[in-house]
């Protein structure tokens, strides 16, 4: 189902969906914002990378996919990497990749990564920022079911549903954050990633 065209889907709800996201990710620890424009958004990223980094670490896919933000962020001093596999980018400081969809009932992130080293940014760099078109926000799981039979449909691919930062905790109930994936999740909705 793809929601962009159907007219039941407003403005004013896809504002409400983004604050009822926004409320259910910060109750697991991530943050949301929404960037008005290209500009706001690449400022939004500089803001939000570790002091005295200078690598982003992405995946083809996000190169493939947003050829203009990377060379907005090489511009403003940032050097977009691709991820070879986790060797490369274990505890680096910063990951990006794009949403394939987002969930407002559970603030989380449907990411569709098809390669290991796709996979390896959004679970192994220390800081993750994730953009997601405000068009590919749904409601509930109910009205992502139909994105994950889309994915599945192309082939072979790794979907997995992402709330926040990584937590865990061990036998002692002691609660650790970023241990098995990014320690910050940061999501910055936008119009059009380009």
């Amino acid at each position: 189902m793809d929601h962009r065209s159907d007219p039941l889907v407003t403005t004013i709800d896809t504002d409400a969906l983004i604050a009822q996201f926004t409320e259910r990710l910060a109750s697991a620890g991530g943050q949301t914002t929404v960037a008005p424009d290209d500009d706001a958004l690449v400022d939004l990223i500089v803001a939000r990378n570790p002091e005295g980094n200078t690598v982003v670490w992405i995946a083809q896919e996000t190169a493939d996919r947003a050829p203009d933000l990377l060379a907005q962020l090489t511009a403003r001093g940032l050097e977009p990497r691709i991820s070879s596999g986790p060797e490369a980018v274990r505890d680096q400081p910063l990951g990006l990749t794009i949403a394939h969809a987002t969930i407002a009932e559970t603030g989380s992130s449907l990411l569709v990564e098809p390669t290991v080293a796709g996979r390896s940014v959004t679970l192994m760099t220390e800081t993750l920022i994730v953009l997601a078109e405000r068009d590919r926000l749904v409601p509930g799981l109910t009205e992502a079911a139909p994105l994950l039979r889309e994915v599945s449909a192309h082939g072979a691919s790794y979907a997995t549903f992402v709330t926040g930062p990584s937590r865990t905790a061990d036998i002692e109930r002691t609660l650790a954050v970023g241990v098995q994936g990014p320690g910050v999740f940061h999501l910055i909705f936008v119009d059009r990633i380009t």
